[in-house]
């Protein structure tokens, strides 16, 4: 208001106009920025100040017309800031409370999926080797979900994963469940990218399909390797995963439980899979285009 009020009394000495005009910006933005009932307050001292200027250059009805009249629009301008105001609280405070939910929900999501895995885990101990297996390679699948739900971003909103963390934090888990008797290493290599949950869960999904088929095949008679894991994103996405183990054998092609999974999440994706046979090893490759 002292801004205004400077400018105001600058046009008045410049023209010989009062100028009130200059007045309403200060009462709006004082009822948009401050606490509740500080646009009036404005209007108040607006008033105040117009009245003391134009006294100088006016009187008479006139005097009172023009005060008057800009009375009743410095009361109108502050109550639509006010109005304004109230309405931007209530927005931000929505926002706030959404995102609160939707993390709360994604973490009991989260928590029930663990739980379910820690089930089937318990189950798993009392099957044949045959059972086990597949109870286990199930239950690692519901911690790759889990997992996504634990990368939610909430920078932009709630709905999108960083997939260099994630991506990490996948295969380090698929390397504590397997516990590979040899000394295998692993690299990922991932750009910092964002991607919407459902492609980011599938992709992590696929991640963990070749990364257990390289630990469970590739290496056999406690061989050292290396397993490497890259992402990244430009007119599409790419995920590869290769290793440097025996590879597939001249002719044979993957058929496997994990390679069907695999091949129908990139279907998922509207991408294809191809497979390169490395001297030595294997590399997978996915690209997508996903909508």
């Amino acid at each position: 208001m002292l801004g205004c009020a400077v400018l105001q009394m600058a046009l008045q000495m410049q023209t010989g106009s009062p100028g009130y005009f200059l007045l309403l910006p200060g009462v709006f933005l004082s009822g948009l920025v401050f606490d509740h009932g500080s646009g009036i307050f404005a209007a108040i001292i607006a008033v105040a100040i117009g009245a003391y200027v134009g006294y100088a250059s006016n009187n008479g009805m006139d005097y009172l017309a023009t005060n008057a009249l800009f009375a009743i629009t410095a009361a109108g301008t502050a109550a639509v800031a006010e109005f304004q105001r109230s309405e931007l609280g209530r927005v931000v405070l929505a926002d706030k409370t959404k995102a609160l939910l939707l993390q709360e929900m994604a973490h009991r999501t989260k928590n029930n999926l663990a739980i379910l895995g820690g089930m089937i885990r318990l189950e798993a101990r009392h099957g044949g080797s045959e059972v086990a297996a597949a109870l286990e390679a199930t239950a690692r699948r519901l911690q790759v979900m889990a997992e996504a739900y634990d990368h939610l971003s909430p920078k932009r909103d709630s709905n999108s994963v960083n997939m260099r963390f994630f991506l990490n934090n996948v295969v380090e888990k698929v390397f504590q469940s397997l516990a590979p008797p040899g000394p295998i290493a692993f690299q990922v290599v991932c750009e910092d990218i964002d991607l919407a949950s459902s492609h980011a869960l599938a992709i992590g999904m696929i991640t963990n399909e070749l990364v257990t088929n390289s630990l469970k095949y590739a290496f056999p008679a406690d061989r050292p390797g290396h397993i490497a894991v890259s992402f990244a994103s430009g007119s599409g996405i790419e995920l590869s995963v290769s290793d440097n183990g025996v590879g597939l054998p001249e002719g044979a092609e993957p058929g496997g439980l994990g390679s069907r999974i695999v091949q129908l999440l990139a279907q998922q994706l509207e991408g294809e899979t191809s497979y390169e046979r490395l001297d030595p090893g294997l590399n997978v490759r996915v690209r997508a285009n996903p909508r």
